[in-house]
């Protein structure tokens, strides 16, 4: 006789092939990481790239910016000293090397020669402006209006007496700027420190068509007074003054054509310049927010500190950062993929060398086979045999069982009757005097056999489902209907009815009259076990896992709960038992929560009482809910 194999061939056989597949796929996955990681790898080289070109760049054009502004203070330096040189600089002079230095320092808006005059030599210095063709030019000052006015009486004066380029800047000579505010903030910075000074940055000067961010640079001359210089105030002889233009200064280092875009900061909490927008400023951060890389820079202009900020102009080019990358990635894959079909292949191809081996060994297999069915088929028979024959004896059993429970239960009540019935026939002082109560026992052995006989026609016909979910049942409606039932039968036996419903209890879908039956019928086991003077408690939750109705006592327990919602199923099966009953109220709790998809959870242990849970799942209540 064969003896079969444990498990299944045909799914031994998908295990087996799929283990041979398990290179291929391994080969599959390392491909795809490595091409990810190739995909990465030359997407940060090319980020790396453009950041150092980035730095590159940065530091190229800020060596040029700070250069350039070194050559521009440098070049209002030589200025200074061609005015010191001489004490009869006139303006034409100062106009000639002007215009030597200012071509090559595009950055200067203007250069101003301001002579310090004292109140006595004011006369002297405008008759010289109408010497020099400015008729009927006076000393005048800016208004608080921002107008030119004459100039009031003060001990001393600084007025414009050159300036280049004239052609625009002409209008300022002999404008005095002792007394307007950042020019006079600044002359006394310089008049302290005996050298050159550079202001904060300034956006508005008096120069027409500056653009800020512009930065005023005074150069003051200190060196002894020339004869005619007699009764000149105190101090330095006078100012060599420059306005320049940061930015022009930006734009001539770094051109049109800059990779990147430059802005001028200044301040503890800088405040950016921005590049062509006159007059306005940002926050730092939210200008370098929006570069993929940038730098700060500092530089000084005359011993003021600036920052000089940069930023990428632009992100990489999708080629370097996204294609190139991604074309690697691809031709890693392909290669990956190529090699996973080859490897695919032999393994392919090892499976059919396996299954022309199969097929050699199949026909004895075959006969092999036939004769293992044979004997299965004589064991098959055996079985149902032994089967057919269990089910005989089972069946008889169940039917002795069935014929002893019943032939009590129906003959009790109906001897009851009979007798009775007979009292009453026959009349008779004894029916005169317990005529009520032959009455209730009659009654009562009536309505008892009509349970009994309801009962089992239930469970028999309980197998159907219920039509169109049933009707929407109320909990609390359902515990007073049974305890209404139940109370004569806890009355008779001195148990007390408790309950503990929640509040808020959902609804359900059923048949009001099987739930109710079934509810009875574990009430009144629970009263029937609870013993004189004990208590019943019926209980109802609802939580996430559906509604709980518990029905416990606290009567003698059972040491097992296997087996008692089978037919007929009694703690004590003996026709002497205390405690009457065929044994189907369980069946029936059994049944009807089967067929409301509820289960039946029995927990019970000797000496600690019974409870029984009838646990309804929440689908039912939420439908309840939303029909209601």
């Amino acid at each position: 006789m064969a003896v079969p194999r444990s498990g299944n061939p045909d799914r031994r056989g998908r295990k087996r092939g799929s283990a041979d597949f398990l290179p291929v796929i391994a080969l599959m996955v390392a491909g795809i990481l490595l091409s990810a990681s190739v995909f990465l790898v030359l997407r940060d080289y090319y980020i790396g790239a453009d950041q150092r070109q980035f730095q590159d760049d940065a530091a190229y054009y800020s060596t040029s910016f700070k250069s350039d502004v070194e050559r521009h203070v440098t070049s209002l330096a030589a200025i200074h000293a061609f005015v010191s040189a001489s004490h009869d600089v006139n303006r034409w002079e100062f106009s000639a090397f002007a215009h030597q230095i200012l071509p090559q320092n595009s950055g200067f808006k203007a250069v101003l020669w301001l002579p310090q005059l004292a109140q006595a030599q004011r006369k002297a210095f405008e008759s010289n402006l109408q010497r020099d063709g400015l008729y009927g030019l006076k000393l005048r000052e800016l208004a608080a209006t921002g107008r030119l006015v004459d100039a009031g009486a003060r001990a001393a004066y600084l007025p414009v007496a050159y300036v280049e380029p004239f052609e625009s800047s002409g209008d300022l000579i002999g404008v005095d700027l002792s007394n307007t505010g950042t020019y006079a903030e600044l002359f006394q910075q310089a008049r302290q420190s005996g050298r050159q000074v550079a202001s904060r940055p300034v956006t508005q000067a008096l120069v027409e068509g500056a653009k800020p961010p512009m930065v005023l640079v005074a150069f003051p001359l200190n060196r002894p007074k020339a004869p005619h210089g007699r009764g000149s105030p105190e101090g330095p002889e006078g100012y060599v003054l420059g306005v320049l233009q940061l930015q022009r200064v930006v734009e001539d280092a770094m051109g049109a054509r800059a990779p990147i875009e430059a802005a001028i900061a200044y301040g503890g909490t800088p405040a950016l310049f921005l590049p062509g927008k006159a007059g306005k400023t940002a926050g730092l951060k939210q200008w370098l927010a929006g570069a993929e890389f940038h730098r700060q820079v500092p530089f000084q202009v005359a011993g003021q500190n600036f920052s000089l900020l940069l930023r990428s102009a632009a992100h990489g080019s999708p080629l370097n950062r996204f294609y190139a990358p991604l074309g690697a990635a691809l031709l890693v894959l392909a290669l990956t993929t190529l090699l996973a079909q080859s490897l695919a292949a032999t393994v392919l191809g090892k499976r059919e060398v396996e299954r022309a081996v199969i097929a050699r060994t199949a026909e004895l297999r075959a006969v092999n086979q036939a004769l293992s069915e044979e004997v299965e088929q004589r064991r098959a028979a055996e079985a149902a045999l032994l089967l057919a024959k269990e089910k005989a004896e089972t069946a008889n059993r169940a039917k002795s069982a069935f014929l002893s429970t019943m032939s009590h239960e129906l003959r009790t009540p109906l001897n009851a009757i009979i007798g009775f019935s007979s009292l009453l026939k026959d009349g008779g002082d004894a029916f005169k005097a317990k005529g009520d109560e032959y009455l209730h026992e009659i009654h009562g052995s009536g309505v008892r056999l009509l349970d009994m006989i309801n009962d089992v026609l239930e469970i028999t016909q309980m197998d159907a489902e219920l039509k169109d979910g049933g009707d929407q049942i109320f909990v609390p409606d359902l515990v007073e209907a049974a305890i209404a039932k139940a109370q004569p039968l806890a009355d008779q036996a001195g148990v007390t009815l408790e309950t503990a419903l929640d509040a808020s209890l959902p609804p359900v879908r059923g048949d009001f009259k099987r739930l109710h039956r079934a509810l009875f019928h574990l009430v009144s086991n629970a009263v029937k076990f609870g013993g004189q003077g004990g208590s019943v408690m019926i209980a109802a939750r609802a939580g996430r896992d559906g509604l709980v109705l518990t029905v416990s006592d606290r009567g003698p327990g059972m040491a097992s709960v296997a087996g008692v919602t089978d037919f007929f199923s009694q703690l004590d099966a003996s026709l002497a038992r205390k405690h009457e009953g065929v044994g189907l109220g369980l069946t029936y709790v059994r049944r009807a929560a089967y067929l409301h998809d509820a289960r039946v959870e029995i927990v019970s242990a000797p000496g600690q009482g019974t409870s029984v849970a009838l646990i309804f799942p929440a689908a039912p209540m939420v439908a309840a809910l939303e029909v209601a």
